[in-house]
């Protein structure tokens, strides 16, 4: 047992010793936006395992079929003057927009994903398996000299289950894992917003990112009513290696793998599903939900001075579902509100959501203005 601890202790130093720039693979969930993101005890919902692998077994079946989702986030001053390229979609009209732009704010920030109908997942008895994919934009423009963005493609191939440890009337404890399987191709481009319309697109350099993935967590549920969960998320082993141009790209093994560790975050949360008694035929169901999604920075004592402000972490959120067809969504990210919509007609859902997010470090420092929509079909 020790040779196997200490094979492992290595294993995690040889990968921290190296470094790749790397973010958290994402799977677009409007309905979860709507209310303060996603919430660790929201179990009636088709990415419970992504979200808490312990929560399977509070979920029964769900089934997620083909769908189509989408989120885009830019500086609250930037969609009207998107609105303008839009409309002018000249290459020269666009440049002089985002210069224009440029100059009055602190910079720009563009996040953008899609999640593709080529997504599926199934948990039924505890055990769920899913295939996503996602294909996603993230762009720094912090002045009109300089940008930087990458894009690219995911597909992720997760695999959980969750064991119940107690399953009584009153009290109920489940803890899960989750496995993830993570493939990513992504191309990149750094230089001035000025030369926009001069890039030689078959000259980007592309990368190929490989990485296993774990999430585990305990669900203690009290009553059916009252959740608490707490879920270690996102811990990543990787590597990731540069193709070269996409005009020429090479799978030799001239160019080395650069290996990664993602340590992730400790998640805590809270979920209250509030009886509605004789209201139930009006108001099938009414969840409130609070957050806090990197609970190890409030007890390091060396956080740098350049990690995000704690309350950045903080989320809330509620729902409440209309006659078994609409659902009005509301909460906090942070210090900004969210807010969703969704009508559901059996298998069919629709959702729309618009929400604040912070790219700083501070509140207030870099906010972002998000909107989301999906048509999903689940059951």
């Amino acid at each position: 047992m020790k040779k196997i601890l200490c094979l492992f202790s290595l294993t995690l130093v040889s990968f921290a010793a190296f470094s790749a720039d790397f973010f958290v693979p994402t799977v677009v969930d409007v309905r979860s936006s709507g209310m303060g993101g996603s919430h660790l005890c929201d179990f009636n919902q088709p990415f419970v395992m992504l979200n808490n692998p312990s929560g399977m077994m509070f979920s029964g079946k769900q089934v997620l079929l083909p769908t189509l989702s989408f989120d885009f986030g830019l500086p609250p001053s930037a969609p009207a003057k998107l609105f303008e390229i839009i409309r002018n979609p000249d290459s020269d009209k666009i440049v002089d927009t985002l210069v224009d732009l440029l100059k009055k704010s602190d910079g720009i920030y563009i996040d953008g994903d899609i999640t593709l109908p080529l997504t599926f997942s199934r948990v039924a008895n505890n055990w769920g398996i899913g295939f996503y994919n996602n294909v996603f934009l993230r762009a720094d423009l912090p002045s009109v000299s300089s940008m930087s963005a990458v894009a690219g493609g995911d597909l992720l191939l997760v695999g959980g289950f969750s064991c119940p440890v107690l399953r009584g009337d009153t009290h109920k404890l489940s803890i899960g894992l989750t496995t993830k399987l993570l493939g990513r191709f992504s191309v990149s481009h750094k230089g001035s917003v000025t030369g926009l319309t001069s890039i030689d697109y078959s000259n980007l350099p592309a990368e190929m990112t490989l990485g296993l993935g774990f999430d585990v967590g305990v669900t203690y549920n009290v009553w059916d009513i009252l959740s608490v969960s707490a879920v270690w998320k996102d811990l990543y082993l990787g590597m990731g290696k540069n193709l070269g141009a996409i005009s020429s790209m090479s799978f030799s093994d001239e160019e080395e793998w650069k290996k990664f560790l993602y340590d992730g975050d400790l998640a805590l949360g809270l979920g209250v599903q509030v009886p509605t008694g004789i209201l139930k035929k009006v108001l099938t169901s009414f969840a409130v939900y609070l957050d806090y999604t990197n609970i190890t920075q409030v007890f390091n004592k060396k956080v740098s001075v350049f990690s995000p402000h704690p309350l950045l972490y903080l989320s809330t959120g509620m729902e409440a579902v209309l006659f078994k067809t609409i659902a009005l969504r509301f909460g906090l990210v942070g210090p900004y509100l969210s807010a969703g919509f969704g009508v559901d007609l059996g298998p069919f859902h629709m959702s729309m959501a618009i929400y604040g997010k912070e790219k700083g470090i501070d509140p207030g420092a870099s906010p972002q203005i998000h909107g989301g929509f999906t048509l999903s079909f689940y059951y």
